[in-house]
């Protein structure tokens, strides 16, 4: 494939062209002959021209980064990029006497033909830094930091689905109302470090049809409004720190900002031989900032989870505390040499500044960068790791829990019937 830019239109729409067709209908399998010779070199051959053409277009962003400047934007309202760069470079803080506090929880199901059966658990662990790299850790709400487990069956017949949202939600609440026990109990918490995001989950669940789930999806939105309150009364940062995602908010925001720019012959003259609204498709967000972004440099902030709005402005279930008077950021942080960016989520009230909500993501950059930089090839905040750690399910755990419930039905006669894909003869 040739990449040169006057080309690089026709070499895009004849890639999408070719794999649109590679797709035949009538077809319905190859042999292994053709797939080891001809159909994996045809896909490595299509990923290798992709790989091409990100970084082709990753060269001409950071090659006119300078005019890449977003302000005359930012007195819009609804223009959702906060600040007027793509990147900034951060420096880490001086977090001696910081306490800093991160929650984690997981979940199993044992799924039957007659019930399912959840188990749950939660635990939060707090780091009080001495120095940098020397901290004291206690551990809720246990000492080993280990025992604090839910478990529940669940007896009325729904879909898959539906279990899975709503011990999702338990799961969630668990977490949360863990932290408001926790903030109830300590008055020193300088930041919160939340394994996922900070918001809500998505809106749809409040109007589910299940009244069980629904009511499950109530229940939650109180606890994080006690949360934001806790936090934001006591000037706690709370952070939502989420390892893995594929969504493309800020690249979709970049890609309608270059075209908001008017690329021309004068200014971002070479985003006009490239088809970059359709080379932006090919990318999530940590795909093009890992691109993008070197160690110790931050992606602008945006306002994330737009769908919160929602809630405000519903006139269903007004007895539900639904009105969450704040914004929502994210921003992408390069902490390590050898790992991608992580999204970090917080909020401000509505009434903050661009400015302030800029201050605050330099801040929380600032601390992130010091507890996030003990290994290259991984740069979660520590706490969150150990977290995570604790929290996690072990089999010997699951199996202790779920043997000795098995074993009580059982002395009463009660089969559980195990679905046809765990008890195949074959």
């Amino acid at each position: 494939m040739t990449l040169r830019d006057n080309s690089l239109n026709n070499s895009k729409s004849k890639l999408y062209e070719r794999i649109i067709n590679s797709i035949d209908p009538n077809n319905a399998g190859l042999t292994k002959e053709q797939i080891l010779l001809i159909n994996l070199k045809d896909i490595a051959n299509e990923y290798l021209e992709i790989e091409q053409l990100k970084d082709n277009f990753v060269k001409k962003v950071l090659k006119n980064l300078d005019q890449l400047d977003f302000s005359e934007f930012l007195k819009y309202p609804n223009y959702n990029i906060k600040e007027n760069f793509l990147k900034k470079e951060v420096s880490a803080a001086n977090i001696r006497g910081l306490n800093v506090v991160s929650v984690d929880g997981s979940s199993v199901i044992k799924k039957f033909m007659n019930v399912d059966f959840s188990f749950l658990k939660a635990i939060a662990v707090k780091y009080y830094f001495l120095k940098n790299n020397v901290s004291k850790i206690n551990y809720y709400p246990d000492i080993s930091g280990y025992n604090n487990y839910y478990v529940q069956g669940n007896y009325i017949n729904r879909e898959e689905s539906a279990i899975d949202s709503k011990i999702s939600m338990e799961m969630t609440f668990m977490e949360i109302n863990l932290l408001n026990k926790l903030l109830e109990r300590n008055d020193d918490i300088d930041l919160i470090v939340i394994d996922g995001s900070i918001v809500i989950m998505p809106i749809n669940l409040l109007f589910a049809k299940d009244f069980e789930i629904s009511k499950a999806y109530d229940k939650l939105l109180k606890e994080y409004q006690k949360l934001y309150l806790n936090c934001k009364e006591r000037e706690i940062i709370l952070i939502g720190s989420i390892k893995d995602t594929r969504t493309s908010a800020l690249t979709h925001l970049l890609k309608s900002s270059i075209q908001m720019l008017k690329p021309n012959a004068a200014r971002l003259n070479e985003f006009i031989k490239i088809n970059y609204r359709q080379i932006l498709d090919y990318f999530s967000d940590v795909d093009l900032f890992n691109r993008i972004l070197s160690k110790y440099e931050r992606s602008c902030i945006f306002n994330c989870k737009r769908e919160i709005d929602k809630i405000r402005d519903t006139g269903i279930k007004k007895e539900i505390p639904y009105y969450f008077p704040f914004n929502f950021y994210a921003f992408y942080l390069k902490t390590v040499q050898h790992d991608t960016p992580c999204r970090f989520e917080f909020f401000m009230d509505e009434s903050a500044s661009n400015e302030d909500a800029a201050r605050r993501a330099d801040l929380i950059s600032s601390i992130l960068l010091s507890i996030s930089s003990y290994n290259e090839f991984y740069g979660l905040p520590i706490p969150q790791i150990e977290a995570h750690r604790r929290a996690v399910f072990k089999t010997p755990e699951i199996n202790l829990l779920f043997n000795n419930l098995l074993r009580t039905l059982k002395s009463y006669g009660i089969p559980l019937i195990e679905k046809r894909r765990t008890r195949r003869p074959f």
